[in-house]
């Protein structure tokens, strides 16, 4: 799970699922957003940025049972949400660079608009995952096409990638 507030992300032991048990945690250098697992590995996103304007973030892969983290790597922006394809083969990042609340009444446009990391996940090494971004700036029938700010994302068993935008 992850712990915004507290910068960590937490291991829950549901080994008897009637009983979980707290099984630590550990500092992911920000504001973690979301976190999916699959199989071994669960990759926590991180939103590291200083404001609204210069957005950053970062990506983990932890080793589940050792709580490792094995590989750090650039997303380009405010990550919000993961997604994992059912066969751990693809994950998609929701990439919001979300707007400022107290500007001009919390309206957009604001820049920089957000976009779609796909990270390629079918190497058993998670040295070898691949990310790429997709641009979703122009979209027909999005109230902010030059905007859009991407909060949710999954993928569905037909591996499409539903994507939400906040409006």
């Amino acid at each position: 799970y992850t712990n915004s507030e507290g910068g960590t992300l937490g291991f829950v032991d549901i080994t008897d699922p009637s009983n979980p048990k707290a099984a630590g945690s550990i500092n992911v250098g920000g504001e973690p957003t979301s976190v999916a697992v699959c199989g071994a590995y669960a990759i926590v996103v991180v939103n590291t940025s200083a404001d609204f304007i210069n957005t950053s973030g970062i990506f983990h892969v932890i080793d589940v049972a050792s709580q490792t983290v094995l590989r750090t790597g650039d997303l380009g922006g405010q990550p919000d949400s993961i997604g994992i394809a059912p066969d751990c083969t693809t994950a998609a990042i929701a990439i919001e660079n979300e707007r400022d609340e107290d500007l001009g009444d919390g309206e957009p446009p604001q820049m920089p608009a957000g976009f779609v990391v796909i990270m390629d996940t079918s190497s058993s090494d998670p040295a070898d995952w691949t990310l790429r971004n997709i641009n979703l700036t122009g979209l027909d029938g999005v109230l902010y096409p030059e905007d859009p700010e991407p909060e949710y994302v999954s993928i569905n068993n037909d591996f499409i990638a539903v994507v939400t935008l906040q409006e």
